[in-house]
């Protein structure tokens, strides 16, 4: 098959990670294509370096290049990935002879009236009749909310949850006096990283040290936070890295506070280094940890409960080996990479 994957930007966050696997397992047996519309490109230079990566950049003539590369290239299969790239490449798929599928992360955007703006689009560009358009929805809640709010028919849409390879990590050796805390995101409102801050402060332990790593708009406003509790010997901001393995190697709990997530890639990072995972309780994080058994689940923006799960894993390092066990073997048995490639080319196939 020729493939063309559109996505809106290439840095570090969960669909790029997930894209990037996909592509570089994909080209092992088909023509693989790679757009990306935003200069940002962290993991641009792990591709496999037989994809074609192209930079179209947005502009006003967007849809009239995007619509001539497809025309010239005369894909099988055009896959978009993240809203702007969803809406510019499947419009501009228009009437190109081609299988056009994107894959949906989130069930919100921003969590405002912009959502509402967003959805009607989608729902637009999804009865237009001159798009073959189909959904990969990465977890259950994706698929109700593609289905029962942007209305796109139950067969048009197909539940695949995200997957990462299998890759060694070695736990660091040695007595440790404090307990490491790893959080690894974007620093916008959807994670509620303040509610991950005011747990720590409420906790009031010294041997607690967290890691932060990741950048965005609310990192200065977080600082603060961190200044006004009193946590900057307990906390600090690693920022943007594009290898974040050491990271994981080095923690002992890992933790993801957001208030909404379509699935959450970094859990699956997390079973994959054998670390004992919180999550707050909501879509996407409760369809992969079963509470006590292989994670530990919050109330969202509840840091007092946060604030408890952390401090029962700190006080009992038996549960906390066993989650770790639990998690990993969630991971190998049910998330891997080649898994998702076999079962994503025959939904193309079949579609």
């Amino acid at each position: 098959m020729k493939i063309v994957h559109v996505i809106t930007s290439f840095g570090i966050g969960g669909a790029e990670k997930l894209l990037l696997n996909v592509i570089n397992k994909q080209i092992e047996e088909h023509q693989v294509c790679l757009i990306y519309l935003k200069p940002i490109d962290d993991l641009i230079h792990l591709i496999d370096d037989r994809v074609q990566v192209i930079n179209i950049v947005l502009s006003f003539r967007i849809i009239s290049k995007l619509k001539t590369y497809f025309k010239t290239v005369n894909p099988d299969i055009i896959h978009t990935h993240l809203g702007h790239a969803d809406m510019l490449g499947m419009w501009s798929a228009r009437k190109v002879k081609a299988k056009v599928f994107c894959t949906m992360h989130n069930i919100y955007f921003k969590k405002n009236i912009l959502d509402i703006f967003f959805f009607k689009m989608y729902s637009y560009l999804f009865k237009n009749k001159n798009i073959d358009a189909s959904v990969i929805a990465i977890s259950k809640a994706v698929n109700n909310h593609v289905v029962d709010v942007l209305k796109l028919p139950a067969d048009k849409s197909y539940l695949l949850y995200n997957a990462i390879p299998f890759q060694k990590i070695e736990k660091r050796k040695g007595k440790e006096d404090k307990t490491h805390l790893l959080f690894i995101g974007r620093l916008e409102k959807q994670k509620s990283i303040s509610t991950l801050l005011k747990a720590i402060s409420h906790i009031n332990n010294n041997e607690i040290e967290l890691k932060i790593v990741g950048d965005g708009k609310l990192k200065a406003e977080l600082q603060e936070q961190v200044k006004y509790l009193g946590l900057n010997e307990q906390v600090t901001f690693e920022g943007k890295q594009k290898d974040t393995e050491k990271y994981y190697k080095s923690a002992d709990i890992f933790i993801l506070p957001s208030i909404w997530e379509g699935f959450g890639i970094v859990i699956l990072e997390a079973f994959r280094a054998k670390l004992a995972v919180i999550a707050s309780n909501i879509e996407g994080p409760a369809e992969l940890i079963k509470h006590a058994n292989n994670g530990l689940l919050f109330e969202p923006e509840n840091h007092i409960d946060l604030a408890n799960k952390i401090a029962l894993l700190i006080n009992d390092k038996k549960l906390r080996d066993v989650l770790s066990v639990n998690g990993f073997n969630t991971f190998s048995e049910s998330y891997h990479i080649d898994t998702y490639v076999k079962r994503l080319n025959d939904i193309y196939r079949n579609a």
